[in-house]
């Protein structure tokens, strides 16, 4: 079992019924001495609680009996190699227990590594197809003559499952045209009442550029296949897909079974990914050994793959951030096959944003529910490869959204579970950057919660950018929230007439009214922004502020957060 750690240690949506059912008194011990199991963790070391909901669902397991194989392993994201770093060595002795423990039959023998294993889902021509239909031009009608670079996708809407039609009202860059990073506040309207709490999240659905979709299309060779109409289907005869393999466009609806391989591109395929070792591993299928140039392609292909060579794979993908669209020209003899595109490049993924609005700003008169979402766009210098310009997938795609287009929007619970009852308690608000949006949403939940239930308790922010004048976001309205029990304290890292703080130095700063907060007012603490050093700088602000004003040790400064988590006080959200 492999199973991720949310929030603040909790399991991710879609294991909690299982940890449910795991956690029934009704289950004994022993029940599951007959199952064979070892897991796998997830996990993100900036979080407090590192990969608790693996542990507690492996305990859970010995605990219910259930016969440990394989000693468990974890994957930790702030590895440079990602979660790959410690699973490509677990897997090794994965692969040597599985033998031990369950022998295969005598006169069969382990598939060899250069064998090609057919996948559960392939693509065929649809029997509604016109074959050889491809018209050369683009979903959003620009033809291939006129695209440039900057041309952006059409604005059809995604067949997103339980998804709600939302409409972009206003696309306003926030911060100055010649600052350095172009933040967006976004604004949008659901015709549905769809309500929401502070740390909930909308999940957007991006798309590809057209002119990386032809480019891609013309290194495959699919230009006559790029507009024909294809199915998805199973490889094998099923009488039943319920108890098939889902499918790896599963998250769409189900009513969406047609595609073309331009579509698949510029809507559900992450060419613009920056390929992993398994990626390699597909296209070794895929490579010819016809003369030298082709034999030197494939061998180096093989080195990616290799994870005894992970150094090679990083020096090559990950540290320059060279995308799939990019190393593909680099090996013209390999054609992935279109039947198996969706199997070998990775799926789009939905890129979550915590949502900014809450309280009075969630709803309009009419009714409709209202989202407004706070977007850093996402475009990195790299000194490595200087001929293309380095992009966020999804927010390249939102920067040329424009006021009138729709979007299928996904609306998630997050991780904060903030309750109104605790608008009895005083809080600190840790958001730096967009880290700043959750914590509106916050603000103004909580200015409704005390206008229903006549209690007014403090809300410390501690807020910070770079520049005064060019990122503090929101200032106008926390100056007229000033007389509602908010009070803002910020902090600025790049101006130059002062002198550089972060929010873990605000929080030292103000050290008696945040001791004051913790320990003598039983207040709660929410951390939102990037991962990393900040959560980390924050927590040991926090330990050094109750050691000086609490008299306690470096010791009882941990255990005392530590418990502040298990009571549900301290609470984080990072990215």
């Amino acid at each position: 079992m492999a199973i991720s750690t949310t929030g603040q240690g909790e399991f991710p949506q879609n294991a909690r019924s299982f940890w449910k059912i795991l956690l029934s008194s009704q289950l004994r011990s022993g029940v599951l001495r007959r199952v064979n199991f070892t897991t796998f963790g997830l996990g993100d070391s900036s979080y407090p609680q590192y990969n608790v909901a693996h542990r507690m669902l492996h305990n859970r397991m010995l605990q219910l009996g259930a016969q440990l194989f394989c000693p468990r392993g974890e994957g930790n994201e702030q590895h440079p190699e990602g979660h790959n770093g410690e699973f490509r060595a677990w897997i090794v002795d994965l692969k040597q227990e599985l033998l031990q423990h369950f022998p295969l039959p005598e006169g069969q023998d382990i598939i060899a590594e250069d064998v090609f294993l057919e996948p559960k889902w392939c693509l065929r021509i649809s029997p509604d197809s016109t074959n050889g239909s491809s018209n050369n031009t683009p979903a959003n009608g620009v033809s291939q003559e006129t695209l440039t670079l900057d041309t952006p996708p059409a604005n059809d809407i995604l067949p997103i499952a339980d998804s709600v039609i939302a409409d972009l009202t206003v696309n306003t860059r926030l911060t100055p045209s010649d600052h350095g990073q172009d933040v967006r506040l976004l604004d949008f309207t659901l015709s549905s009442n769809i309500d929401y709490g502070p740390g909930a999240v909308a999940v957007v659905y991006p798309k590809n550029f057209p002119k990386d979709v032809n480019q891609f299309i013309e290194c495959m060779g699919w230009q006559s296949m790029a507009d024909t109409l294809l199915e998805l289907v199973p490889t094998t005869d099923v009488s039943d897909l319920a108890t098939y393999p889902p499918s790896p466009l599963r998250y769409l609806e189900s009513t969406k079974r047609a595609f073309t391989i331009r579509e698949l591109l510029t809507n559900y395929l992450d060419i613009v990914s920056i390929p992993r070792r398994t990626f390699f591993a597909s296209l070794a299928y895929f490579t010819k050994e016809g003369n030298e140039e082709e034999s030197y392609q494939k061998e180096r292909v093989l080195e990616l793959a290799n994870p005894e060579l992970i150094d090679e794979l990083w020096d090559y993908t990950t540290r320059p951030r060279r995308t799939i669209l990019e190393i593909m020209p680099e090996f013209p003899s390999v054609k992935i096959p279109w039947q198996y595109a969706l199997n070998i490049i990775p799926v789009m993924r939905g890129r979550q944003f915590s949502i900014a609005s809450g309280g009075s700003l969630k709803h309009l008169e009419n009714g409709n529910t209202r989202v407004q979402l706070l977007v850093a766009i996402a475009n990195p210098p790299n000194p490595i490869i200087k001929l293309r310009k380095r992009y966020g997938v999804c927010t390249r795609y939102i920067a040329t959204l424009q006021a009138g287009q729709q979007l299928s929007l996904t609306i998630q619970p997050g991780y904060l579970n903030v309750s109104p009852d605790e608008v009895n308690s005083p809080v600190l608000l840790i958001g730096p950057g967009t880290g700043v949006a959750p914590m509106r949403s916050m603000i103004y939940e909580r200015l409704e919660w005390a206008r229903r239930s006549n209690s007014r308790k403090p809300s410390l922010l501690f807020f910070g950018c770079r520049n005064e004048t060019a990122d503090y976001f929101f200032r106008d309205e926390w100056q007229n929230l000033a007389d509602q029990s908010l009070t803002v304290f910020p902090g600025f890292s790049r101006d130059q007439d002062k002198p550089r703080t972060y929010v873990q130095d605000l929080v030292r700063k103000e050290a008696s009214l945040v001791y004051k907060t913790l320990k003598q007012d039983q207040g709660k603490v929410y951390i939102c922004g990037s991962s990393g050093n900040m959560p980390k700088g924050v927590r040991e602000a926090l330990a050094d502020v109750l050691k000086e004003h609490g008299q306690m040790t470096a010791g009882q400064a941990s255990e005392y957060l530590d418990q502040m988590e298990r009571d549900g006080r301290y609470k984080q959200e990072t990215w």
